[in-house]
C-alpha cells in the first residue's frame, strides 16, 4: 500500500517518514520535484549515504542538471520502478511537499503525450500562424490567457488524443490516504535549517552547477547572491506558506488529515510506532489546541 506524509518544507516530515520506514520495514518515494536532480544534495536536504543504505528511496537523483524535468517524466520513472504496481505488495511511504506530484498519483494523472515531429514543426511558427492553425484544422481555442506553447501544447493534445493514456492505479488506504504535515515552529525550523544547509557547502554545491535547466534554476537558493541566507528564508517560508494554502484550495486537501490527527493515522497504519506518534501529540499539545479550540486528550 502506498501512504503519504506530505506538507509544508522544513517540517520535519523526512526525518519522521525515516523512523517510520525503518519501524515498518518500508521503501520511501520521494515526492519533491527538485530531489530528482543529481548534486543538489544539500540544496534539498536529501537523505544521507546511511539513511539510504538503511531504508529503500525511490525518486532521487534521476535526471541532470541541466535537464528540464516535467510530471510526466517524474511519472513515467514510477512506471519504470513498478511503483504502482509494488503499492499491491508491499507498503511504501511518499514524503514531500511538491503538491502537483501528490495530486498526480492520486487523481492517476491523464498523459497527454508529445511527438518530437510535431512539436519541431509547430517552433517554427508564431503565435499568429497557431492561431490561423487552429482555424483551418477546426481546433478548440481555449479559454484562457494564450501564449505561443499553450496554442503549442493545445494542437498537440488534439492531434494524439487517441494516444493519451493514464497513470496506473495505485494501491491507497481507504478514505484518508496520509497525513499534511505542518509544524508550528517551522518559520524557525526554516532558518536553522538554511543555516547549516550554508555551513554544509550550499554555495559550493551550487557552483558546481555549470549548465542549470530552466527547472533547476527555479530552486530556491539558485540565482541569489546578495544577502544569500536571508533571501533563502524569505523565499522558503513563501513556499510553506503556499503549500498550505495549495492543499486547502484543492479537491485533493480532502484525501489528508490534519495536522493534529497525526496519531489517529499513525496508530491505526503502523503498529510499530505507537510511542512516537503519542510523542508527537504531546509535544504539539498546545499548537493542537490553538488550531482546534480542543484538548488533544479529547481528540
Amino acid at each position: 500500500m502506498l501512504y503519504f506524509l506530505t506538507g509544508i518544507t522544513a517540517s520535519g516530515k523526512s526525518d519522521l517518514a525515516h523512523k517510520i520506514a525503518i519501524e515498518n520495514n518500508m521503501s520511501i518515494l520521494s515526492v519533491d520535484s527538485m530531489a530528482v536532480y543529481k548534486g543538489l544534495d544539500v540544496l534539498t536536504a536529501k537523505p544521507s549515504d546511511v539513511m539510504q543504505a538503511q531504508v529503500k528511496y525511490y525518486g532521487l537523483d534521476i535526471a541532470d542538471c541541466d535537464q528540464n524535468f516535467s510530471i510526466i517524466d517524474y511519472l513515467n520513472y514510477l512506471i519504470d520502478q513498478d511503483i504502482p504496481e509494488k503499492s499491491f505488495n508491499e507498503d511504501i511511504l511518499a514524503v514531500g511537499g511538491s503538491g502537483l506530484y501528490v495530486k498526480a498519483i492520486i487523481d492517476r494523472y491523464e498523459f497527454k503525450p508529445t511527438d518530437p515531429t510535431i512539436r519541431s514543426e509547430l517552433e517554427q511558427l508564431n503565435f499568429d500562424q497557431l492561431i490561423k492553425f487552429h482555424e483551418l484544422n477546426e481546433i478548440p481555442i481555449p479559454d484562457i490567457e494564450l501564449n505561443k506553447r499553450r496554442l503549442m501544447r493545445n494542437i498537440e493534445s488534439f492531434m494524439l488524443e487517441e494516444s493519451k493514456y493514464v497513470f496506473p492505479e495505485v494501491n491507497l488506504p481507504l478514505d484518508k490516504v496520509g497525513i499534511f504535515w505542518n509544524h508550528p515552529n517551522h518559520k524557525n525550523n526554516i532558518e536553522i535549517r538554511t543555516k547549516k544547509m550554508i555551513d554544509n557547502g550550499l554555495v559550493e554545491e551550487i557552483n558546481k552547477i555549470s549548465n542549470p535547466s530552466k527547472t533547476v534554476l527555479q530552486a530556491i537558493g539558485m540565482n541569489l547572491s546578495d544577502n544569500l541566507e536571508e533571501n533563502i528564508n524569505i523565499k522558503t517560508k513563501r513556499l510553506a506558506k503556499k503549500q498550505i494554502t495549495w492543499f486547502k484550495n484543492r479537491s485533493i486537501g480532502a484525501n489528508f488529515l490534519p495536522f493534529n490527527k497525526v496519531e489517529d493515522f499513525i496508530l491505526k497504519n503502523f503498529k510499530i510506532f505507537i510511542p512516537t506518534a503519542i510523542e508527537l501529540k504531546k509535544k504539539y499539545k498546545d499548537f493542537i489546541i490553538m488550531i482546534t479550540g480542543k484538548d488533544t486528550d479529547k481528540l
